[in-house]
C-alpha cells in the first residue's frame, strides 16, 4: 500500500475547524490528498488553518467536487465510514480489518478513497452504496458519535501503522 495513493474525501462538512483538524490528522499519518464534496466558498479558510496548524497546505491543495461519485471517480477502492450498522449497510470492517485488507494491494497506482460524511448526519445509505466497502469505528452506545477529525485520525492511523517498515 502506498500512502500517497490514499485520498480522504469529506462530504459537505459543516464546520471549517473540523476540516483543519482533519488535515492535521492526515499529516500526522503521512496522508496528504484531501478532496471535499461541496464549495470552497462555504468554508472559513482562516478557521481551517488555525486548527490545521502546519498542515494547512493539505487544504490549500484540496480539490472540490459536486458528489462522492465525482470525487472518487479515479479510485479503485472507495471505503465509506459509518457508525451505524443495518441490513442495507452490508458487512462493515473495523479500521484494522480495512488496513489489513488493503495492505495487500500491490499495484502502486491504485487510488483508495476514505469517505467521511457530514458531522451531523454521516453518510446516507445511498451515499454508502456509492462506495465499494464500509468501515465502522466502534464507540460507546451511550455516546457513539465521533468528531469528524477523530474518525479521520483513527482510520489514517491504522493505515499508517500497517504501512510502517519494521525497525
Amino acid at each position: 500500500m502506498n500512502l500517497n495513493n490514499i485520498v480522504v474525501v469529506l462530504d459537505h462538512p459543516d464546520e471549517s475547524r473540523n476540516i483543519g483538524a482533519a488535515c492535521r490528522a492526515m499529516a500526522n499519518n503521512d496522508i496528504n490528498e484531501l478532496r471535499l464534496v461541496g464549495k470552497k466558498e462555504d468554508y472559513d479558510i482562516e478557521h481551517i488553518h488555525v486548527l490545521a496548524i502546519h498542515a494547512g497546505g493539505i487544504f490549500d491543495k484540496a480539490k472540490f467536487y459536486n458528489s462522492i461519485k465525482e470525487a472518487t471517480a479515479d479510485c479503485t477502492i472507495c471505503a465509506g465510514t459509518t457508525r451505524r450498522s443495518g441490513k442495507k449497510r452490508g458487512k462493515l470492517l473495523l479500521p484494522e480489518e480495512f488496513a489489513d485488507q488493503i495492505s495487500s494491494v500491490s499495484d502502486e497506482n491504485t487510488k483508495i478513497a476514505l469517505v467521511f460524511g457530514n458531522e451531523r448526519t454521516g453518510l446516507t445509505d445511498e451515499q454508502l452504496d456509492e462506495c465499494t466497502m464500509g468501515i465502522t469505528i466502534p464507540s460507546s452506545s451511550t455516546f457513539g458519535s465521533l468528531n469528524l477529525s477523530h474518525a479521520v485520525q483513527i482510520i489514517c492511523y491504522h493505515l499508517f501503522v500497517k504501512n510502517r517498515k519494521p525497525l
